[in-house]
């Protein structure tokens, strides 16, 4: 199916908001390779996070509507942007996926394995107030039963829909995984220059908890010589726990391609000895070594055990996020 975009709104005077033809919504995972299906209605991210890995989704869109013949000129202006510009300012709006969603849902082809909404980019940012494109889809799911339902967002958007989602809690099985790197406000604004503060996410994390919404936290990436000392990870985990997180889980830096395009700028202008640091450690490698995720493995353990945290709480909803060995940042990468 040709891809066309067409501008249907702006948001201030650098954002524009581009519908994007779909075929499909939900992703299989023989098509990703992940273990679970994949849900994203939208493609590009406003938050604009320098370790983000999901900008090459973006780009590879982008170019293959703006090579095709009848290209549109949206198409072609969005491909001429750096692509971290476009992935930013660029947003692609699945208009259509709530038909999409109703169409293809059905209990038996998911073959009981989760729906992750949010996998690659956020499903509630800023786009979600105007189009609710991801409020939407949570009405269809309560349409059904006996689902298992997994959402990842850094937004305090989410708290709009913590009825809602208190409502499927009583009909599948969910898990609402807010992510947040760390309570310092001043590094997140320059990691995560258009991100909500961290008093924000947790105040969203316990409208949710409240509601009684199945909620946790989500330390995804925990960044080696940044967020990763005991202090900054005993701090995070203690102000969750006390916003009503019941679970929580995290994993280092992985340096995909993507990742290390906007991080590297970021490390080079901010933390230049760390940046060298980053590339003996990780050399050629995604990942980080053995050694060095086996310690922080284990400050993680004992800051969730010191801290109330229910372990095998905290194994069953990671395992709702992995991917097959050697992926992503906690199994999300693309």
């Amino acid at each position: 199916m040709p891809q066309h975009f067409t501008i249907i709104a702006t948001r201030g005077s650098t954002t524009r908001y581009l519908a994007l033809t779909a075929r499909g919504i939900l992703n299989p995972p023989a098509a990703t390779g992940m273990r679970f299906w994949s849900l994203n209605p939208y493609v590009g991210c406003e938050f604009g996070c320098a370790y983000c890995y999901a900008r090459e989704t973006h780009r590879w869109t982008v170019d293959r509507a703006a090579n095709q013949r009848a290209a549109l000129p949206e198409a072609r202006e969005a491909a001429r942007l750096p692509s971290a510009e476009a992935f930013e300012r660029r947003i692609l709006v699945k208009e259509e996926a709530v038909a999409l969603l109703r169409r293809d849902l059905s209990p038996e082809r998911l073959d009981g394995l989760p729906i992750v909404i949010g996998s690659a980019t956020d499903p509630y940012q800023p786009a979600e107030r105007r189009f609710r494109l991801t409020r939407s889809m949570l009405e269809v799911f309560g349409e059904h039963r006996g689902l298992h339902l997994a959402i990842i967002t850094k937004s305090a958007l989410i708290a709009r829909d913590a009825a809602l989602l208190a409502e499927l809690a009583t009909r599948h099985r969910v898990s609402v995984h807010v992510s947040l790197a760390a309570l310092d406000a001043g590094l997140l604004r320059q990691l995560e220059p258009r991100t909500p503060t961290p008093k924000v996410r947790l105040d969203a994390l316990r409208a949710l908890a409240s509601a009684g919404v199945p909620v946790g936290l989500l330390i995804a990436p925990i960044l080696p010589g940044l967020t990763d000392d005991t202090l900054t990870l005993q701090t995070l985990l203690a102000a969750a726990r006390e916003a009503g997180a019941r679970w929580a889980g995290g994993g280092p830096l992985r340096l995909g391609p993507a990742t290390r395009h906007t991080l590297f700028p970021w490390l080079l202008k901010h933390r230049p000895i760390l940046a060298r640091r980053y590339r003996e450690h990780y050399g050629d490698r995604r990942g980080v070594t053995k050694a060095y995720a086996d310690a922080l493995n284990q400050r993680l353990a004992a800051l969730m055990d010191q801290l109330g945290y229910d372990p095998r709480e905290g194994m069953r909803r990671e395992e709702e996020l992995r991917t097959p060995r050697g992926t992503g940042q906690l199994g999300l990468e693309l």
